[in-house]
């Protein structure tokens, strides 16, 4: 699977390595999905994995149900019709599995696509009656020469982070995500799923306190694996959030350079983490006022059940 994401990532020109450790994490603990079932696996005729998909649903507050649909093929198959007949079977299913739900605010099917690197996956969810709901970037920065300074707003600090910490971080991030788009009630899975990351460095991690309570994180990660891939020497600025009554005071600003700087002690020389366009709290607009610059552009895409 991390073969086929890989090499498919590697012809369109997106700079991203996806590590079996990653996949290991993320299939441990799943929560709508139950691979048995939810995935289709292709095999070509010498055994190798020509593509496969998978699906999951969510429940989102006020919002319709979501049925995610992911299809992912070797692009030795790109031209074969094999992505369609995995969207075709993902869609089945998904419809089995809404039928079997109640809702009062409606069901979608929903899918993603890069949007510029991947035309042909844009033209496939349009031929399939898919519209593009709302947009995502990946943003990338140097951090080899200046680098912004901002302070912390007075009262605040940032500590050295200890493992009994963890859970307390963590639910401060999914509160801070509770007004965001496509946010949904998270699971004890989801704390497992964060807890086991390979990636997971809390030397590198930033977060301000308030006292005993959590004002805004940046949990700055590096994928050793991906930089020796790619050739790079990339650190992420991600999972970053500030809780509501610190908003609109500086923190983010001051937490990312923090990062950036611990980033940079660490041998890296550009950092980039991934967001929200139309992010409700401006994280777009601040993102580019610390440097960064668009990456590549990710769509969702949406269809009324």
């Amino acid at each position: 699977m991390a073969g086929v994401l890989n090499r498919w990532n590697a012809a369109i020109g997106l700079p991203e390595h996806v590590t079996t450790a990653s996949i290991d994490t993320s299939y441990a603990h799943l929560d709508n999905c139950d691979p048995a079932s939810d995935m289709v696996m292709v095999e070509a005729a010498d055994g190798t994995l020509a593509g496969y998909v998978r699906v999951e649903w969510a429940d989102v507050p006020a919002e319709p149900t979501r049925y995610w649909m992911v299809p992912h093929i070797d692009p030795a198959h790109r031209h074969t019709g094999l992505w369609m007949a995995l969207a075709d079977s993902a869609i089945a299913r998904n419809l089995e599995l809404a039928a079997d739900h109640r809702s009062t605010t409606g069901k979608v099917l929903e899918g993603f696509s890069e949007r510029d690197m991947e035309p042909d996956v844009c033209t496939w969810y349009e031929s399939l009656g898919f519209a593009i709901e709302t947009y995502g970037a990946s943003m990338w920065r140097p951090i080899d020469g200046d680098l912004p300074v901002h302070e912390l707003p007075a009262g605040l600090e940032t500590r050295p982070v200890a493992e009994d910490q963890l859970r307390q971080i963590w639910e401060a991030d999914q509160d801070a995500f509770r007004d965001h788009w496509g946010w949904s009630e998270p699971t004890e899975n989801d704390y497992q799923r964060f807890l086991e990351d390979p990636h997971r460095d809390i030397s590198l991690w930033r977060v301000a306190w308030d006292g005993d309570e959590v004002a805004g994180q940046v949990k700055s990660f590096i994928n050793a694996e991906e930089n020796e891939a790619l050739g790079k020497k990339r650190g992420w600025t991600e999972y970053i959030s500030t809780g509501r009554g610190w908003r609109k005071q500086g923190v983010a600003s001051a937490l990312i350079a923090a990062s950036f700087r611990a980033l940079r002690n660490a041998g890296m020389t550009e950092a980039a983490l991934g967001v929200h366009a139309e992010n409700p709290n401006g994280a777009f607009r601040l993102y580019e006022s610390l440097g960064f610059e668009v990456e590549s552009m990710w769509l969702t895409w949406h269809k009324p059940i």
